[in-house]
Parts: structure tokens; sequence; C-alpha cells
């Protein structure tokens, strides 16, 4: 039996038969063989199950919220062109997805967690080429994936874009930790921060949480996977999620400049159209950078504060909570130019006080990058001399 949590938030009990019940009534007169229990996390369970001659992605969302809702939305927009999986079919009591497999691949987080920087690089550019594939074939879809949320909401509203409100909550937990850390707060920094969203240009279609292991490199080019944080918003987001990198995700090491350049012009060719003006797209990337310096801080820096504990999981090997903050501080302290001067005096001096509690804390590169002539290229250009 297993132990799952309801809608409601109750626990109830389930078995795989009771899941492969619900899934009969979606694909009635269809054989299923359930072939085990995929990856996924305190929100859904996944499963990869033969359906006749083909095999489907099941997730069926075991906790209260909007995942299912997004998911399903976003699937049912995504034109065929986008290599993301297809809709095959959808319920709403259990909420459960059923979509295409794009296989048992890897990922870019297997990818930097290899040996390998090539196989590294080749995987960061393909996401960033997937990420501008999905923007470009989706920013006409606004309304169609408005219209899908909205019949898919049922009584509890679904906001086509999280970003206002995440916003929002991290400038209060940082103008608490600046307080707690007597720094002084730059007239209207919380400003810059709350309407960051609304100053950033062209919009479309995005998973949200494109961490490096929402994805699976198949033959035939990378598979953006894991749409249940689908939203409409502004572009720069996505890449700037490169640019930090990684910002809300677990394997959220630093990588080469060099690498992030090729990711760059990868997603500028693949989305023409980002920006007509490419210094003013330029300067909302770097402006998303500081606006994700400011969430990742907002979700990591409590407990930072009170110590730094490594990953629970030694499959899936993490840098700690305060090299990130420092080192997307110290980022954001260098944008200046991007449109947020009280969040870049900010940044430096939230950098500074935490220096000098931590002491100088460097995040390290990815693995696949910090072995070899590599590693030692990305360290000579930034001045490091970590072994």
């Amino acid at each position: 039996m297993l132990n799952v949590v309801g809608r409601g938030g109750a626990p109830y009990s389930r078995t795989v038969n009771d899941e492969l019940d619900h899934l009969r009534r979606l694909l009635p007169g269809v054989r299923l063989d359930d072939l085990g229990l995929l990856t996924g996390s305190n929100r859904s369970r996944v499963r990869r199950v033969r359906a006749d001659s083909r095999t489907v992605i099941v997730k069926e969302f075991v906790t209260a919220g909007t995942g299912w809702a997004r998911e399903t939305a976003a699937l049912a927009v995504i034109p065929p062109a986008v290599r993301a999986p297809r809709l095959v079919a959808a319920g709403s009591n259990p909420p459960i997805v059923v979509m295409t497999d794009a296989g048992p691949g890897t990922s870019v987080a297997g990818a930097l967690l290899g040996a390998d920087p090539a196989v590294a690089t080749s995987a960061v550019v393909a996401w960033a080429s997937a990420i501008g594939e999905l923007h470009r074939e989706t920013t006409g879809s606004r309304a169609a994936f408005r219209a899908a949320l909205h019949a898919r909401a049922g009584d509890q509203p679904v906001p086509e874009s999280t970003m206002p409100a995440f916003l929002d909550d991290a400038a209060d937990v940082i103008a608490r930790a600046s307080a707690d850390l007597a720094v002084e707060v730059p007239a209207g920094a919380w400003e810059e921060l709350r309407t960051l969203n609304d100053r950033l240009g062209v919009a479309a279609l995005t998973p949200s949480d494109a961490c490096p292991d929402n994805n699976v490199c198949t033959d035939d080019g990378l598979v953006l996977i894991d749409f249940e944080g689908a939203q409409w918003r502004p572009v720069a987001w996505d890449l700037a999620y490169l640019t930090v990198p990684w910002p809300s995700c677990w394997c959220s090491w630093r990588i080469p400049a060099a690498v992030t350049e090729r990711a760059v012009d990868a997603y500028r060719a693949a989305f023409p159209g980002s920006g007509a003006d490419p210094a003013a797209f330029r300067r909302d990337v770097e402006a998303a950078a500081t606006g994700w310096a400011y969430l990742s801080a907002s979700w990591f820096l409590p407990r930072a504060l009170l110590d730094d504990p490594p990953g629970a999981n030694p499959d899936r090997p993490r840098p700690g909570y305060r090299a990130m903050i420092l080192d997307r501080f110290g980022s954001a302290r260098e944008a200046a130019g991007a449109g947020t001067p009280a969040l870049a005096e900010l940044a430096g001096r939230l950098h500074d006080a935490l220096t000098v509690r931590w002491g100088s804390v460097v995040l390290p590169y990815a693995p696949a990058f910090s072995r070899g002539e590599m590693g030692q290229r990305a360290r000579g250009r930034s001045g490091e001399n970590e072994p």
C-alpha cells in the first residue's frame, strides 16, 4: 500500500492497481502494464506505463496545488514543433496527466555531474536551444494558455504567472534579513524588486522550473519535461536562469563563462525575436538575473544564516547555500546598469555583511567543469585558486 496525500491534504492509501484503474478509465480498451516509478517529488508520483505497443508517462498529483492545471494547460497548447511531451489524456479526480514518453535518456544535470566537459557543454547548449525553440513557438499562445488554465482551474483561481507574488514575498523576506544583519536598504530597492517583472520585455510560455534534471537528452535532441510550474512570463527570466545559473535547483553549480556565452548564442539563434534591440534584451536578462539573486536568497538565506548543511542525497550533490548566495549577490552588485541601481547597491551591502559573517565562500564549478584543462582555464579567467 502507498500512503499518499490527497487534494485536500489528508493522507489516503493507494495501490498500483488503484492508479491503473484510474488510467483505464482515461484510456479505455488499452492494455496497461506498469513499468515502475520514476524520480518524482513530494507533489506528484511519476511512473512509466506500457500502453499497448507504446510507453507513456503517467503523473498523478498527490498534493493540493496548481500543478495539474498548469501542466495539462501547457501541454494542451504547446505546438507540435516544440520538443516537449504531447498530452495523451488527463483526468481531474484524481488529478492525472498522461503524456508521451521521451525515453530513458540522461539529462543536463547528469552531464554536469559527469567527467566530460565537452558533453556537459553540449548539454547546456542544447538546453538553451530547446528553451529558445519553446519561446519562439509560443509567443502567440497567451490567450490559448490563459483559456486552458481557466478551463481547468475550477474553484481555485490560477494566475498565468507567479512572478509578481514571488517578488513580493522575496522583498518581504530580504527586508527582514537586512534588518537582522543591520544592512541599510537603499531607497527604492523594494519598488525595483516588486515591479521588475512588469519592466521586462517579450513574453512566452515557460516550464518555469526548467532545472537541469527536467529534461531528457535523446538522439533527436533535448526534450523539455515537467511543466507543472508552467506560466506566461517574460523570456528574460528563462535565459537569466541559465546565466545565474539554475537559481531554484539543487545542481546550481557555476559553469564557465565561455559555455554560458555559447548557450546564449544558441538561444538567440533558436529565438531571433527575443529582442529587436540586443542591448535592451541584455539589460532585461541582467535585471532578471538580479531578480533571481533576490528570489533564491529569499528561499535559502534564512537557513544559511543558521548553518550550511550538505545535501542529503549523495546521488545529487549540490553546492552550499552560502556559496550560492554570495555568488549571486556578488553578480547582482555588478549589474547596476540593468535598471536596478538600488538593488545592485543593496546586493553589494548584503554580500559584504554576509562575507564578514561567513568568510569568503566560493561557488564551485559543476563537477564536469572542475576537472582537467577546462577547469583550470575557467579558474584562471576568474582569478580563483580553488583546487
